[in-house]
């Protein structure tokens, strides 16, 4: 019985998982592809919240099985049979093997019926530990959110009744118009920094709220708490927080409860300036709240006026631009939402705690053929899954000891496509055993073959092919170079530097560019004054990446060599450059920062301003203050940013000028940092 209905319950969280990935995923595209009205993202994110839960119950009540739907239980273990190949085997052993060519491998299959066995034993414990896991952490994490609901209750313990009969009449006003039967209860306390709407009929001020806000201000704040409570916002965010931490296993939820409390915001914003008719009133309440914000949080999410400085900042901004709400009728909506709940319902995968019969399964072995015509051996080396029927496991590993066996013979046949398949196939099965057997291959006479077995030593990260795969470097195929280096740059240490710095001076670009960046990746300073000279390579991308892995080298003395870079032809390695500068803490002339501010390269003039801001370079604010007009967003924001972080009254001016930028993100930056220099 408990084993059921343990079963059972760990279907419905299979399944809800899948069905609040689906809706959940859906919403957070629908949101990141356009902007959406406050309330249409509201509906969305709220459907896709309760949506996983209402479906995955709909579809395990009613049997609901679509396409791709799967049992945690199975009357009957699946039968797989496993196919291997090896040459010249007893044929009296469990593996069959014929060979009709000199250079090719048959492959026979085991009978199923001689390696059949018995079916696992149950284990009816497995879904009961699963659930128990769930309901454990489900439980700490709803205790502790109860803990700091009650800790929030504790914290406001000590708020009193507002009597001000001109703040009460106000708010009974509001309130019929809000069409609630009674008006909610007005309390204030010392121990918040912002208006909060509490339960379903009380809303709790700042005392300070009722001495600095004046009549027009306390009548917004009061109308955007009421649309809290008349939009059960509370009850909503708590419910919400609950569902993240009960269903913990799904981490969109969380977005989901900051979009739901985000959306509810600029609504409660909207109906606040369509029941009062100010939107100043609003704004100068927002900012003035904002001052008095403090920095600890209130440990659970409420439904606050100005809780979070990051929004507030972007509703004081919609408030003052008068920006209207797109209209949609909510019926619309709605019934939008209904008919995406319906369709996860009719098609979403389901995870069903039923018995259900296995069905048979068969692995055949299709032959390939390489471009020569010859067998592809690299099937071989591929790693297959054993359904619940499988070989036992001594078994299994006796074929698969007699493959690696038989591709390392074939290492040595006539045929060179042979043996690159087979040095291939060995690399995917990363078999110790076939180290050996890949180094001899290194002196193969066929470039592609020693090609083939550098790339698969590249995979054993075994330290015995260093030797073989550094005296690659100077082979004559230079793709059998690219291949030894990118096989060496899989280790972190042993490689010789120096056989590596030889490759800056290849012919070939593209091996020049891979030895840098293998370089910079060792990061041994031996090497700074080799890449300090690829710095002037007649390649834009070697150039880059020897700047590049200067940089990763962390030797300032290696700085100056960089410095003629800032002038580069190519504006990638010019952006490059002033990377690496930065990341190296190396000074740059002034005149040079302010000319590469005017660079034709958007990312050049960004990367300069970021600079001059973090090094405050107090020459470089009229430039600042000319690119907060730049054609390029990035680099007016970088221009603002860079602004903030010089202490100079020029830069405060130049961010009291951005205030009228067209750009509503330089100007939200603008009020960020004025009003953080102001604390």
């Amino acid at each position: 019985m408990i084993e059921t209905l343990s079963s059972a319950m760990l279907a419905w969280l299979l399944t809800y998982a899948i069905h609040s990935t689906a809706l959940l995923g859906l919403a957070w595209a629908l949101t990141r592809a356009r902007a959406w009205s406050p309330a249409a993202s509201d509906l969305l994110w709220k459907t896709a919240l309760v949506g996983g839960i209402v479906t995955a119950t709909v579809q395990l009540r009613f049997d609901v099985r679509p396409t791709g739907s799967i049992s945690l239980r199975r009357d009957a273990p699946a039968e797989a049979a496993r196919v291997v190949a090896v040459p010249e085997a007893d044929t009296r052993s469990d593996v069959n093997v014929a060979s009709d060519e000199p250079h090719a491998i048959t492959t026979a299959s085991i009978d199923p019926a001689a390696s059949s066995a018995a079916p696992p034993s149950p284990r009816p414990t497995t879904h009961g530990v699963a659930v128990l896991a769930w309901a454990i952490i489900a439980g700490v994490l709803a205790l502790s959110y109860a803990a700091r609901r009650l800790i929030l209750v504790g914290r406001i313990g000590d708020r009193l009744a507002v009597d001000d009969p001109a703040l009460l009449a106000e708010l009974g006003r509001l309130a019929r118009d809000a069409g609630l039967r009674n008006p909610p209860r007005l309390t204030s306390t010392v121990r918040i920094s912002s208006p909060i709407a509490l339960g379903i009929g009380e809303i709790c001020v700042p005392e300070t709220a009722l001495i600095e806000l004046d009549l027009e201000q306390q009548r917004s704040m009061l109308a955007h708490e009421l649309a809290h409570l008349a939009r059960r916002d509370p009850v909503w965010l708590a419910f919400a927080s609950l569902i993240e931490r009960v269903l913990w296993f799904q981490p969109l939820n969380r977005i989901a409860r900051r979009q739901i409390a985000t959306s509810a915001e600029y609504l409660c914003d909207e109906w606040a300036v369509r029941r009062t008719g100010s939107r100043v009133a609003l704004a100068r309440c927002l900012a003035q709240v904002a001052e008095w914000i403090q920095a600890s949080p209130l440990g659970v999410p409420v439904a606050g006026m100005a809780e979070e400085r990051s929004l507030l900042v972007s509703r004081v901004e919609k408030l003052l631009d008068g920006e209207a709400p797109v209209s949609r009728s909510r019926r619309v909506l709605a019934l939008a939402a209904a008919s995406v709940v319906l369709v996860t319902v009719a098609v979403a995968p389901s995870v069903t705690g039923k018995s259900a019969r296995a069905t048979s399964l068969g692995a055949d072995f299709g032959e390939s053929k390489t471009d020569s015509g010859s067998p592809a051996i690299g099937a071989l080396g591929t790693n297959e899954s054993d359904s619940d029927g499988a070989k036992p496991n001594a078994q299994r590993s006796a074929a698969d000891s007699a493959v690696v066996l038989a591709l390392i013979v074939r290492l040595k046949d006539e045929d060179a496509d042979v043996r690159v398949a087979a040095a291939e196939a060995l690399g995917k099965l990363e078999d110790a055993r076939a180290v050996p057997g890949l180094l001899e291959t290194l002196r193969d006479r066929e470039a592609k073959v020693r090609s083939a077995a550098a790339q698969s030593l590249g995979k054993f990260h075994d330290s015995r092919a260093i030797g073989g795969l550094t005296a690659l470097l100077q082979d004559s195929s230079a793709e059998v170079r690219k291949e030894a280096l990118n096989a060496l740059s899989e280790f972190e240490s042993g490689v010789s530097v120096a056989a590596v710095i030889r490759l800056l001076d290849d012919p070939d670009a593209e091996l020049r560019h891979a030895a840098a960046h293998t370089l910079g990746n060792q990061k041994d300073r031996a090497a700074g004054a080799a890449l300090a000279k690829a710095v002037r390579d007649p390649s834009s991308d070697v150039r880059q990446a020897a700047i590049e892995a200067i940089a990763q080298l962390h030797d300032a003395s290696q700085a100056p060599a960089i410095l003629p870079a800032l002038s580069d032809p190519n504006a990638d390695v010019r952006r490059q450059a002033l990377d690496a500068l930065s990341d190296l803490r190396s000074p740059i002339a002034e005149g040079t920062l302010l000319g590469l501010m005017r660079d034709a390269n958007a990312d050049v003039r960004a990367k300069a301003a970021e600079i001059a801001g973090e090094r405050s370079i107090l020459g470089a604010i009229p430039s600042l203050r000319r690119l907060l007009d730049d054609p390029d967003h990035d680099v007016r924001e970088h221009a603002v940013s860079a602004l903030s972080e010089i202490a100079d009254p020029a830069a405060d001016e130049a961010l009291r000028a951005a205030l009228t930028s067209k750009d509503a993100s330089v100007r939200r930056n603008a009020v960020e940092a004025l009003g953080d220099r102001r604390q």
